[in-house]
């Protein structure tokens, strides 16, 4: 089993009933800040005073999984170990009343922590603590309790470090003298230092009349990179994403450890697309969640802390007051409270300072659970990140061929011929008692082969029609009745069972568990060699490169995909060429991303294998890997190449009968448009969009998008190189009219032909105009909206979820900007 997928990560509380090796591997991100109080921990041993630290960031910034961390590291590394003892306070410290109560809960924690290798004195601090505790409060119990805590540090010849949580509402709920009392006993006993949390920079840290002015080294926790979030959500989820799927997740939880545990686990093998969509079913998961984040603020900063919500956007202290319908001066001093309480952040100062709620996803959480109107703007910004940040539009890696009915009927037969609505009612019942009854009339070995069949068939059926589970019980009923049976053509079923199996846990997403399973298909039948069960052996292979592929494993795809090759690459049975030939073009696509010339030279291999094959699946994936070829060319800037390699799939194909072939055909006409846009050569382009919208017009591409719609992008961005913005913009407004936000490869197609009209140097002022004209639509396209304005120099106030992604809209304009200059 992967070892991440063992991991359990705490969303609360950690290190609570963890051992110090579950915290130790569950530590995943902030290596730097937790090298950091190490090194400031090591600088205490032996100083005459010590190095006090205060970790500072918002909720869920991953606190007190770094003081559980230093914790752990303390124990374990021996040098440290020797010299240090961590005393680690609850989170919540809510006997502590004045310094005296701080003492002797540091006797509490430190019995515990001496319990195990120092037992004796464990006991001996505990009936000190108790006897303490008993104390009127009128004697000197600070004193005693102190003295106390300094001597059992001689004991042990360690110094101590306190840990402390939330040391802000600490100071806040305790009398007026404690801090200068703490102070006064941190810089005069070596054998203590202070490690502790804060959700905020607090004032007894900035004014110089307040206790802890300058007694801290301050480490302020910043939210996670990209690639941070990426690290924590695979360890978390045991999925690898990339990282511009990624982002989303960053910007939505603002880099936030704990949400990002709490995606993740929402999430474990969810596509991302699925899961940004999904995010109302993990508002209702997790209510509890956020309305006890409510619960804890006193009822007047809830409500400013519910208009700063309902706001959504970065917002200043008259609007907020607006919204809670209170007073200017009250609502400034409930939002310094709740700044105080890390609830709320602010940016800029003075009049300038505006307020946002820290934890990002409570702002969505609300607009969804209040069905306020802009809940449907939640919903907009959901859906353009889905486009913008999602996959490429190529087709899916468990892809269409292992969806397409005459791929799998060539290997699995056409099963049931059931609609889906039909198929729970008609297949259900089918148990193999009731199948062995049926054909009892049968002799012994043809009755085996017909249930073992149709057993078969109904798992194939659930298979196809996504009913996973209901698959995988008719797949293990197969194995489990005749997986010893000596009959060779039921011992084909077993294997086409054990495929069918793989496929359904691999489209469920569970991939770890589905290359297990043709891992299983190759070592039981690669040494049967019944053609039908080399046919399985040929999927179940093609199906691990698959799974490695979008695990992020690409030498372990390519050796996979190299496998099919070196196995079948002689072989004429027709379901193992297309095996093959499909394992080249996949092994061509995960060379392209870091050696464009590899993948080319095995893209040449395959279609030189293959082009003269008249199987109608083979004839697909040469026509799709030419395409692949001419979208390599483009990215490389290589226009001629490009163009020559569209009127090459045009005249191979161009008169096929096959509608997939068509569509390739028409895919390839487009990307020729676009390569001639490229070139500067619009009129050309116009022509390559007349013969389109002509000839293919009325056709849909493999994602429904109209071809005619697809190509009216070529014509935009040639009205717009020959300099006539008015016919642009008129085209532009035709695709804006017949867009369909709900259509995912629609929207992301529009998105990525406007970015790429803008960076070809179309103004984008007047392309902003026309998309502000649809409400409906603009939903889904507000940070393509910010972003074009803010290139022409409107700017807008909008939540920083949009910001962020208008920001990354802006970085990729820019970048294709420069690259097309370069050329």
């Amino acid at each position: 089993m992967n070892r991440s997928s063992e991991r359990t990560i705490r969303k609360f509380n950690p290190g609570v009933f963890q051992s110090d090796q579950e915290v130790i591997d569950q530590f995943v991100v902030r290596s730097r800040e937790l090298d950091t109080v190490l090194e400031i921990l090591r600088g205490n041993i032996g100083a005459p005073s010590c190095q006090h630290t205060l970790v500072v960031g918002p909720r869920g910034r991953g606190k007190t999984m770094l003081l559980a961390r230093v914790a752990a590291a303390v124990r374990k590394d021996p040098d440290l170990r020797d010299a240090l003892l961590p005393v680690r306070y609850m989170e919540e410290s809510l006997e502590i009343f004045d310094i005296g109560d701080f003492w002797i809960e540091a006797l509490c924690h430190l019995a515990k922590e001496c319990a195990r290798h120092h037992p004796d004195l464990s006991a001996e601090i505990e009936k000190t603590r108790v006897d303490l505790a008993r104390r009127a409060r009128a004697e000197d119990i600070a004193g005693h309790a102190r003295a106390s805590v300094l001597d059992a540090a001689d004991r042990l010849g360690r110094r101590l470090v306190l840990m402390v949580e939330n040391l802000q509402d600490l100071c806040n709920d305790v009398e007026k003298d404690f801090g200068w009392q703490l102070r006064e006993s941190l810089q005069s006993d070596p054998e203590v230092m202070l490690l502790a949390s804060a959700t905020s920079r607090f004032e007894a840290l900035e004014d110089a009349r307040q206790p802890f002015f300058e007694l801290f080294r301050i480490l302020q926790l910043e939210p996670l990179n990209t690639e941070e979030c990426r690290r924590l959500w695979q360890v978390v989820s045991d999925d690898s994403p990339k990282q511009p799927q990624m982002r989303p997740l960053e910007i939505f939880t603002g880099g936030s450890p704990r949400l990002l545990v709490i995606l993740a686990q929402f999430g474990r093998h969810r596509s991302m697309p699925d899961l940004l969509e999904g995010m109302v079913g993990l508002i209702d998961d997790h209510t509890e969640y956020f309305r006890g984040h409510l619960d804890a603020l006193p009822r007047t900063e809830r409500r400013v802390y519910l208009a700063v919500a309902d706001l959504w956007q970065p917002s200043g202290t008259r609007e907020v007051a607006d919204r809670a319908r209170l007073g200017v001066r009250e609502t400034s001093s409930l939002l310094g409270r709740l700044v105080k309480r890390g609830a709320v952040r602010t940016e800029g100062d003075g009049r300038n300072r505006l307020y946002a709620v820290s934890e990002r996803l409570y702002c969505i959480y609300y607009k969804l659970r209040h069905q306020r109107d802009e809940a449907t703007v939640v919903r907009g910004v959901i859906r353009f990140m889905v486009a913008f940040y999602g996959p490429e539009e190529a087709a899916p890696l468990l892809g269409s061929l292992l969806g397409d009915g005459a791929f799998r009927d060539m290997i699995f037969g056409k099963g049931k011929d059931l609609d889906l609505g039909e198929l729970p009612a008609g297949m259900a019942s089918a148990t193999y008692e009731d199948l062995a009854k049926h054909y009892s009339n049968l002799g012994k070995h043809d009755c085996r082969r017909q249930v073992a069949g149709e057993l078969m068939d109904i798992g194939s059926g659930f298979e196809r029609f996504d009913q996973f589970e209901r698959s995988m019980e008719y797949s293990d009923e197969v194995i489990r009745r005749f997986e010893s049976d000596p009959d060779p053509e039921v011992g084909s079923m077993v294997a086409k069972a054990f495929v069918i199996r793989a496929m359904a846990t691999a489209k469920s997403g569970r991939h770890r568990e589905a290359l297990g399973m043709c891992s299983e298909v190759v070592a039981r039948f690669t040494d049967l060699r019944m053609p039908e069960v080399q046919e399985c052996v040929g999927m179940a292979l093609m199906l691990k490169g698959f799974l490695l592929e979008d695990l992020g494993e690409p030498d372990e795809a390519i050796a996979a995909y190299d496998e099919v090759v070196d196995r079948f690459g002689g072989s004429r049975l027709p379901v193992l060429r297309v095996c093959v030939a499909l394992s080249l073009q996949r092994k061509g696509s995960v060379l392209a991303v870091a050696s464009p010339d590899a993948a080319q030279v095995v893209w040449n291999d395959m279609v030189e294998r293959f082009i003269d094959d008249d199987l109608s699946e083979i004839q697909v994936q040469v026509a799709g890997t030419m395409v692949k070829q001419v979208e390599a060319a483009i990215a490389g800037r290589k226009g001629e190449l490009a163009i020559s390699r569209c009127d090459a799939v045009v005249r191979r194909y161009g008169g096929s009968e096959d509608s997939r072939v068509l569509r390739l055909v028409a895919l390839a006409l487009e990307r020729k448009g676009k390569a001639q846009n490229q070139l500067d050569r619009p009129g050309e382009a116009l022509a390559t969009y007349e013969t389109l919208a002509g000839g293919f017009g009325t056709m849909e591409d493999f994602r429904g998008l109209p071809v005619s719609w697809r190509a009216m992008g070529i014509k935009v961005q040639a009205l717009s190189l020959q300099g006539d913005e008015p016919a642009a913009l008129r085209a532009f407004r035709i695709l804006c009219d017949e867009l369909k936000v709900d259509n995912r490869a629609m929207l992301r197609k529009f998105i990525w032909d406007t970015i790429d009209l803008v960076a070809r140097g179309a103004s984008p002022g007047p392309f902003a105009d026309v998309l502000a004209e649809s409400d409906e639509r603009s939903e889904a396209l507000v940070p393509l909206l910010v972003a074009l304005r803010r290139l022409s120099g409107r700017s807008m106030r909008v939540p920083e979820e949009v910001s962020q992604a208008a920001d990354d809209v802006i970085r990729k304009i820019e970048d294709r900007t420069r690259s097309a200059r370069s050329t």
